[in-house]
């Protein structure tokens, strides 16, 4: 195990990614250290992985992509023989004004595991960005992988959230187990709703995750202007209201997405939500293409055994978490 400060030994094996040399190495790391043949969304990353790289060596442009600018560091490698046996990704974002950097991507090569080298790649990449500033670090591990989890616990990191993705093609639905609710309707979501749409919208989808969830909240805002600005903007997204007996309980919204598959964004009274939204998925699911994959991301546990009988596959529990450098 590799104490607070690296060896220097180690420290020889790491590098700055050089994407223009890199990135097909890595890209067959990645795809030797995760199930990326379960993964549609994995599949396309790898492969636009490696026409980047192609279009890099046919074009001969961006020589050195692992700074970018003055602030910026894509990640580091490990290198070790003349081969890449290790990787770990930094990916930049902004929440607000304050600027979040994801590790992402942290893979070693199957017989080259329990050598202390994704240790060390943390670690590298933790005292890189001290040394830039400092800032809010997060990282997402899957739940079925302790000795990843052990390592972050160990590095400082501290889990802010658990949520599981949920996936269904509509023509997969299950029958009901009993009789619809006929007092519960689903239709189009009222202007006046927007409110407690916020409202469910913010403890399903928590506001300081949002900056990693592929969908800008804002747009779900009623109005002209706002679906002008969307259909503008290709944005494809609808709304459906869900009501039992004149009162409103939830709001489900159908995201067109670039990705294997569309997204649902579930708003819904938590305290009603057994009742109501298996009525309301089936009434959704059944309103748009039976082929086409739909995902959900939800709080881990929440709602899981009722997403099970409804006929969504579970396909993987993440754990967020986060570290603040001074």
């Amino acid at each position: 195990m590799i104490g607070a400060s690296l060896t220097s030994e180690f420290q020889n094996h790491i590098r700055s990614i050089d994407l223009s040399r890199d990135l097909d190495r890595v890209a067959d790391l990645i795809e030797q250290s995760f199930p990326i043949h379960l993964d549609p969304d994995g599949q396309i990353y790898i492969r636009e992985m490696r026409k980047a790289a192609r279009d890099m060596r046919i074009f001969g442009w961006l020589n050195n992509l692992a700074e970018v600018g003055d602030r910026k560091s894509a990640g580091f490698v490990w290198e070790q023989d003349g081969q890449i046996v290790g990787n770990l990704s930094l990916i930049p974002f902004v929440q607000g004004r304050n600027p979040i950097y994801l590790i992402a991507n942290v893979a070693v090569a199957p017989d080259h595991r329990q050598q202390g080298i994704a240790r060390a790649l943390t670690q590298h990449a933790l005292k890189y960005l001290r040394g830039r500033g400092g800032g809010d670090v997060w990282l997402q591990v899957r739940d079925d992988n302790p000795p990843a989890i052990s390592l972050y616990r160990s590095a400082g990191f501290t889990e802010q959230a658990v949520r599981t993705t949920w996936r269904i093609c509509p023509v997969d639905l299950k029958p009901p187990l009993k009789k619809a609710d006929r007092s519960i309707t689903v239709s189009h979501r009222l202007h006046r709703d927007w409110k407690r749409h916020q409202d469910w919208l913010g403890a399903a989808y928590p506001h300081k995750l949002r900056w990693n969830f592929p969908v800008n909240f804002k747009r779900f805002e009623p109005g002209c202007l706002q679906a002008l600005t969307n259909l503008f903007d290709g944005v494809g997204m609808k709304h459906w209201g869900i009501d039992r007996k004149g009162e409103l309980l939830g709001v489900i919204t159908w995201q067109k997405s670039t990705s294997f598959a569309n997204n649902l964004w579930l708003a819904i009274d938590e305290s009603a939500e057994p009742d109501i939204l298996p009525y309301a998925l089936r009434a959704v699911l059944k309103r748009l293409p039976s082929r086409h994959p739909l995902s959900v991301d939800y709080p881990a546990g929440r709602f899981a055994a009722q997403f099970g009988d409804l006929g969504f596959e579970k396909f993987r529990t993440l754990i967020w978490m986060s570290l603040r450098l001074n």
